[in-house]
């Protein structure tokens, strides 16, 4: 089985967080969210993985290596300008002609089974199966209508039809099989699937377009307040405890009022906690509950974080209060300030 990653988007909803840092490679307790996605491809079997590139291209490259650390054959494809879902597929259409294939977007977060999707869609006459997921906000998304016999209807409203189309109105949860031949309807210069004629042209077509319903687990990590609640959803267990099997050496989870790692008298956990390595607390700081600080991060006396996510090297002066922030690497917070819900890159 092979896995095509889409991870080449700017991450302008995001933003100052990936000013500096793609993201596919924004911390998600202490890993990058590219390595959450990697290892969940591993487990389900999958072993063969495309990633297309495009913001911050070479830090991607540097981190991903030849993929040999997650056991996976890699592949990169260096887009010079987005070319959109359908287009990324377009470019390695080569890698991909030679049996169905998953397409996952690199800033979701989904507990799923993709083996039991992928036996799903090879059980039917699918030329192309969409993870859909009930959802209240489905039309802000783009609704697909899904009928009685889980084919696909309409996407946003396509293709036009002038017969009323029923059905169970669902949000695509950006996760697919697609069989080879779809790629022979996508043109050269084809941009995203779900937005172009592409998809509703099958269905117009009558071509085999599924949806797999999906009521576990998913967050579209596309803007801040959704980045800190995937890692409060992941200390709260959401997505089972693998994520701390792959914590870097050195770092402690505070997950239990006696996982206490070693540090200065005086410091209050209130958990759960995450502490990566080389973490300097001074005596009177407290933390969490829901604390997140990466490697190398400073707390002076007194200071206290709580629902909140440091990266590397953030430095919190004297009697600070940081609640509900996103700190990017190397951000300093003076002595005796308060920042709320602040989201900042040095």
């Amino acid at each position: 089985m092979k896995a095509m990653i889409l991870a080449a988007g700017l991450g302008t909803r995001m933003r100052p967080l990936t000013n500096h840092c793609p993201k596919p490679l924004l911390p998600l307790l202490l890993q990058p969210m590219l390595d959450h996605i990697l290892a969940q491809l591993l487990r389900h079997g999958i072993h063969d993985v495309i990633i297309n590139l495009h913001h911050h291209a070479d830090q991607l490259v540097r981190w991903l290596g030849d993929g040999s650390r997650w056991g996976v054959h890699l592949t990169l494809s260096f887009e010079p300008e987005i070319l959109g879902t359908a287009g990324a597929l377009k470019r390695v259409e080569p890698l991909l002609r030679d049996a169905p294939f998953f397409v996952l977007n690199a800033d979701v977060l989904i507990d799923m089974d993709l083996q039991a999707l992928w036996h799903w869609h090879c059980e039917r006459p699918a030329l192309l199966t969409m993870v859909l997921r009930p959802d209240p906000a489905a039309r802000s998304y783009g609704a697909v209508i899904v009928d009685a016999d889980d084919r696909v209807r309409l996407i946003n409203g396509r293709p036009s039809t002038h017969v009323p189309v029923t059905g169970e109105e669902m949000m695509f949860a950006c996760v697919q099989v697609v069989d080879p031949q779809v790629l022979e309807h996508i043109p050269s210069n084809g941009f995203s699937m779900t937005t172009s004629d592409v998809y509703p042209a099958l269905i117009e077509r009558h071509a085999a377009v599924y949806g797999y319903r999906y009521t576990g687990y998913w967050m579209d990590i596309g803007a801040p307040e959704r980045y800190l609640q995937a890692h409060w959803d992941m200390l709260d267990g959401a997505l089972g405890d693998a994520w701390s099997q792959r914590l870097p050496a050195g770092s402690h989870a505070v997950l239990h009022p006696d996982d206490m790692p070693p540090v200065a008298s005086g410091v209050t956990f209130v958990p759960p906690v995450v502490i990566g390595p080389d973490v300097a607390l001074a005596p009177d700081v407290c933390l969490g509950p829901y604390a997140v600080l990466s490697a190398g991060c400073r707390l002076a006396s007194g200071a206290v974080v709580r629902d909140s996510v440091l990266w590397q090297g953030v430095q919190v002066g004297a009697g600070a209060q940081v609640r509900g922030c996103a700190l990017a690497t190397g951000v300093q917070v003076p002595a005796a300030s308060t920042l709320v819900q602040a989201v900042l890159s040095a």
